[in-house]
This record gives C-alpha cells, sequence and structure tokens, in this order.
C-alpha cells in the first residue's frame, strides 16, 4: 500500500465522494441518496472494490456535518506498531529463524515455534506477525526474496474486442489571444488486436469533456468495442460515462490502481509517441497552437505509425485492422448524445419557469416552478436540454425566447359540491364527549351535606378573590343544577385545589371546569368501589 493510499486526506476524500449526494440533497432526499451509495461498490483508494454500510455512511454524514471534510479523516491508534499479541522474545525468535533462511516462509516460522515450544499453536496470527517482521525490516519483501507479481499477454482475436484508453501529459501549446502556454494532454484509444489508434488527440484539460468527445469519436468512426480497458482517472469514473457504457452494451473495465503494466499496449504507444513525435514538435522555434499539434499528429498517425510494421504483431497496424476488422455497428450518434450529456441540478424560476446553464435560459413547464431538477445538456450544442425531475425525463426543454411571455400553468377546475364542514365536525365531536362526561356525572352518589347555591356562590368568590356578577351567579346556578347533588366536602376540597394550582383572580370558568373535573373521577371511583368484586366486566 502506497503512501498516498494511507494518507488520511485519501481516505477522508474517498469518504465525502461517497457522501457526496447525500450533502447536497434536502430532506428525505438524504436517505435516500445514502441508501442509493450502500446499495453498490465503490473503488477505494487502495483499489479493492468494497461495500460500505448504510449505518457507516450516516456515521460519516454526521462527522461532516460536525467538522467538514477534515473530520472524515481515519484516527490513528494511539499503541499502532505496539507489539501486543505476544511477547518481545517470540518475535526475537521469529527474526532469528527468517535470518538463518530468508526465503523461508512466516507459517513455516510458525509451525517451527510452535514444534519447539516456543509458542502455542493459534497463538499466533500469520498476518499479525508477518507485519512486525515487515517492520523490523525482516519481511521477505524486504530481504527481496518474495516472488513477483507475474503479468501475462492477453490475446485478443479481432480488432475492437478490446479497447484500450489513456491519458498522456504531452508537450506545451499556445492558448487564447494572449498566447498563454499551457501544457496539452494526450487522449488516446489503441485497438488490442492491431494496436491502431483508433481516436486519439490531444485536449487541454483531463476531464469528462474531453473524454466525451474522443469516445463520441471512437463510436462514429469505428463503431462499438467490446470492452472498454481504462485506468482509475477521475473522468473515467464519471458517473455519465458508466451509464453510457451501460446503455450502449460496452463492457467498462478498469485496471488497478498504480499497475501500469495491465496496461502495457497504450503505455508503450505512449513511449512511442514521446520519443518519435513528441520530441520532434518540442524541438521547433515556436511552441504550436492546439490545432497545429492535432494536424501534425494526425499526420504522423497516418504516414509513419499506422503505416509501419509493429514489432509486436509483424505488420502494420492499419493492414492488420483492415484484414481482420468485423466491426459492432454505430450506434444511434443522438443516442450517443444524450448518453453523454452532462449533468447539472438547477431550480427552476418561480417566476420566467426557466433554468440556466452556462449563460443560456431553457423553458421549463410552469408545473416544475421552485422545484430543483436535473439538467442534461451538451456543451457543444444547446438546441435543447433534457429536464429531469423524480428520476424521471420529464421533457426537451428549449432555449427561452426573450419578449415572449412565459406559458402559465392550466387553472384548476371549481370544486364542485360541499365543502368540508370542519368547525361543524369539531361541534359533533365535542358534544359527543360532553354527554359521555354528562353520564358519569348522573351517577347519584349520596352526600353527606348537600351544597346549596349561596355555599357554591361563597366557595367560587373566595377562589375569584371579588364578587360574583349576577351573569356569573347565573352561570353558577346552572352548574348546580347539572351536577346534583353536590357533596359540600367534595366542592370544597376541588375548588380549594383549583385555587392552589391556578391561583386567585381567574375568570370563573377555569373554576367550574377544575370542579366538574374533580367530581368526575370521585364519582366514578366511587362506583367502581360499589361493585362487588368478581362481577366486573
Amino acid at each position: 500500500m502506497t503512501k498516498q493510499m494511507n494518507d488520511p486526506l485519501t481516505i477522508a476524500a474517498f469518504r465525502f465522494r461517497l457522501l457526496a449526494a447525500a450533502i447536497e440533497a434536502e430532506g428525505e432526499g438524504v436517505a435516500a441518496a445514502l441508501r442509493e451509495s450502500a446499495a453498490r461498490p465503490h473503488r477505494h483508494p487502495d483499489g479493492r472494490e468494497v461495500h460500505v454500510a448504510l449505518s457507516t455512511l450516516w456515521a460519516w454524514l454526521a462527522m461532516h456535518r460536525r467538522g467538514g471534510l477534515l473530520a472524515l479523516q481515519p484516527t490513528r491508534r494511539k499503541d499502532k506498531a505496539c507489539l501486543r499479541a505476544f511477547p518481545e522474545t517470540i518475535l526475537a525468535y521469529a527474526v532469528r529463524l527468517r535470518r538463518e533462511n530468508p526465503q523461508r516462509s512466516t507459517r513455516t516460522v510458525i509451525d517451527i515455534m510452535v514444534r519447539d515450544g516456543v509458542v502455542a499453536r493459534g497463538q499466533v496470527a500469520r498476518s499479525t506477525l508477518d507485519r512486525h517482521l515487515d517492520r523490523l525490516g525482516s519481511s521477505r519483501r524486504h530481504r527481496g526474496t518474495l516472488a513477483k507479481a507475474v503479468f501475462r499477454l492477453i490475446e485478443t482475436k479481432a480488432p475492437m474486442e478490446l479497447v484500450v484508453g489513456d491519458f498522456h501529459h504531452g508537450p506545451y501549446v499556445r492558448v487564447g489571444p494572449d498566447d498563454e502556454v499551457k501544457r496539452a494532454l494526450f487522449l488516446g484509444f489503441i485497438d488490442h488486436f492491431s494496436r491502431l489508434i483508433v481516436e486519439g488527440r490531444y485536449y487541454l484539460n483531463e476531464d469528462f469533456a474531453a473524454l466525451r468527445f474522443g469516445f463520441r469519436q471512437l463510436l462514429a468512426v469505428h463503431g462499438m468495442p467490446v470492452k472498454l480497458y481504462l485506468d482509475n482517472g477521475s473522468a473515467f469514473h464519471a458517473i455519465r460515462f458508466h451509464a453510457a457504457c451501460d446503455s450502449l452494451g460496452i463492457q467498462l473495465l478498469h485496471s488497478k490502481p498504480y499497475v501500469a503494466e495491465s496496461r502495457g499496449v497504450i503505455e508503450r504507444f505512449n513511449r512511442t509517441l514521446k520519443e518519435q513525435f513528441e520530441s520532434e514538435v518540442r524541438v521547433r522555434e515556436i511552441t504550436p497552437t492546439l490545432d497545429e499539434l492535432n494536424a501534425w499528429l494526425q499526420a504522423w498517425l497516418a504516414e509513419r505509425y499506422h503505416g509501419e510494421a509493429h514489432a509486436m504483431t509483424g505488420v502494420s497496424p492499419a493492414e492488420r485492422f483492415a484484414q481482420e476488422a468485423v466491426g459492432r455497428p454505430a450506434p444511434s450518434m443522438k443516442e450517443v448524445e444524450e448518453c453523454l450529456r452532462l449533468r447539472e441540478t438547477r431550480t427552476v424560476h418561480r417566476k420566467l419557469s426557466t433554468v440556466e446553464v452556462e449563460g443560456q435560459r431553457f423553458s421549463v413547464t410552469p408545473t416544475l416552478r421552485g422545484r430543483k431538477v436535473q439538467v442534461l445538456y451538451d456543451p457543444n450544442d444547446f438546441a435543447y436540454v433534457i429536464i429531469v425531475y423524480d428520476g424521471r425525463v420529464i421533457e426537451h426543454a428549449l432555449p427561452h425566447q426573450r419578449g415572449v411571455a412565459p406559458e402559465q400553468p392550466e387553472p384548476e377546475l371549481p370544486l364542485t359540491g360541499r365543502c368540508a364542514d370542519y368547525l361543524g365536525r369539531l361541534l359533533a365531536d365535542h358534544e359527543a364527549h360532553r354527554r359521555t362526561e354528562l353520564a358519569a356525572l348522573r351517577l347519584q352518589v349520596p352526600a353527606a351535606a348537600e351544597l346549596d347555591l349561596p355555599g357554591l356562590v361563597a366557595l367560587l368568590e373566595a377562589c375569584r378573590g371579588a364578587t360574583l356578577t349576577d351573569p356569573e351567579r347565573s352561570e353558577a346556578a346552572a352548574f348546580r343544577r347539572r351536577l346534583r347533588p353536590l357533596d359540600a366536602g367534595e366542592a370544597r376540597q376541588g375548588l380549594e385545589g383549583a385555587r392552589r394550582r391556578f391561583g386567585p383572580g381567574l375568570h370563573l370558568s377555569q373554576y367550574l371546569q377544575a370542579l366538574e373535573a374533580q367530581l368526575v373521577r370521585t364519582r366514578t371511583a366511587a362506583k367502581k368501589a360499589a361493585i362487588p368484586k368478581g362481577t366486573q366486566p
């Protein structure tokens, strides 16, 4: 594992890529984005294909919200590289056994220690011992006795069966009216069977736009390859590119990171390109423009590289490609264009019903006003853009015409029938609840002494701290008639409790409601106590 793979920032950037869609999403879109990320495999910085659990993604998202990108870095163990699994004497014994025979495997070292009685079987793990031997410089890799990786030649039987692509840093070119000097990058696709460069040219950037242009040219001229083998550059991992290859039926493969031998044909061509072509460009007195460089490249490919016999095949790439070419049919270029469109997230203008991409406005259906949509566009052709909402293609939006009023949404048809009577329903429910409460209050519980109206008024005036008005006396009388018989002790206890809880001086209805609740509780409890045990439902 290289230092870059172990770099905490590299791991943090890898985790951020898995969370990018969820970070940009809102509401329920966050959970959906995390579920989608957990459902598919990801390429770890060390080259492994890994699946990350949904719970782990949620934990990473919480870490990012607390501290940003740096919070996603893995924490280093304080006791890392310390020997904990077994004593130092055992490690020293293993080092001596390895020094006796540098080619002795770790499993054999462990077996010798078990047979010598130094350790018990299963006490020392091979991976743990390997790690500490490597730390001390006693691993087979450090001593140069570990077998090197073995590579084999790939055999293909027809052109376009396997096409290998890669970016290569080329010579400098002049850019813009001020003749700014910038390094050009070569993107080439080579047919493995014939070694023919089926598409190759220089660009100013190593990005998806360059890959998109070169890939379109490859499909338009030579049709679709069966397999496409690329390295792990960011452009080659673009989601749109993967989706396009899948839609067109092209098997997309990626080489292992930092293993250039797996892309030997294109790496060897890049060396030839550098020695035979770019060396001639660099000795010229005037730095060329990008168009001049590409014109020279096409001439060199046609007149030199494609016409000379290749050392591996024995014939020229052009001749070998033409003799065996069968080719798969070229796809519809309109389908290719739509598969490779760039994707941007935009919010539809609330008033104009438009979206803007690279300074161009496009009219969108009015029902999407104020909503976030995905805009798929071709940076070289703004005749239309594709609007995607909620994972569905909604329309092909055309450029917005100035001076033309935006389309208005169709008015909703007027409602027929009666509207829902919400307040009437509330009143009906309230009356039903009141009837239930009154049924409980009609329980005639004998009282030791019934409270008369003057006694009730006196208790209420004590709670109010003021003399009751005539309307308030009428409300108290109605309350007494409804809830008779009123036990004097219960009424006094209920009102005094309400005064302690709420304090004096409140509206009369507050104290009457509290007294009513107290009476319901006491009378219901008395009724239950009067029912003999064993007869309750």
